[in-house]
């Protein structure tokens, strides 16, 4: 059985990134690509082999945006965990976070915080971040964004925040 890797993203990995984890559209990557090479955000992608299978952005300070600021009070804050359908279970998204807490630690941050959404699709993603030792805060609020790739798109979900010291 192929061992799941897990590096830095690249300029080198744009090809094969947005053409294996297709639920994400190309110009997301081209975009973290240009926000990770300004400072700030570091990106990690996993690999099954040649084949991207996931793909995870850590905000290590981002004081050029008031709202992550606020949200991320200090820690090291998760940006879009996603591991493609057919490859979940296989542990992508443990390695994908395992390196993402390495980076943080190793920037001196005291721990990692996320949100995630409180309906039954992300049970799986829950029981993850309880077993890597996040406390959910049991804060549920309304978190809303949109999709710069479509325009007019908005999404508002409820979420809850998971926290991690270090």
């Amino acid at each position: 059985m192929t061992e799941i890797m897990v590096h830095r993203f690249t300029e080198d990995d744009l090809p094969a990134v947005t053409a294996g984890l297709g639920l994400r559209a190309p110009d997301v990557f081209r975009r973290r690509l240009r926000h990770q090479a300004e400072g700030g955000l570091t990106c990690f992608v996993a690999w099954l082999g040649e084949t991207p299978v996931g793909y995870v952005g850590v905000n290590i300070t981002d004081d050029r945006s008031p709202d992550e600021m606020i949200e991320a009070r200090g820690y090291a804050l998760v940006e879009d965990l996603f591991v493609e359908e057919a490859y979940r279970r296989r542990g992508a998204a443990r390695a994908l976070m395992l390196a993402l807490e390495a980076h943080a630690q190793a920037a001196g941050m005291p721990g990692v915080i996320l949100d995630t959404g409180t309906n039954d699709s992300f049970a799986a993603a829950r029981a993850l971040y309880r077993s890597l030792g996040y406390v959910d805060q049991e804060n549920v609020y309304l978190g809303g964004w949109s999709d710069p790739d479509h325009p007019g798109v908005h999404f508002v979900d409820p979420l809850t925040t998971w926290l991690k010291p270090f």
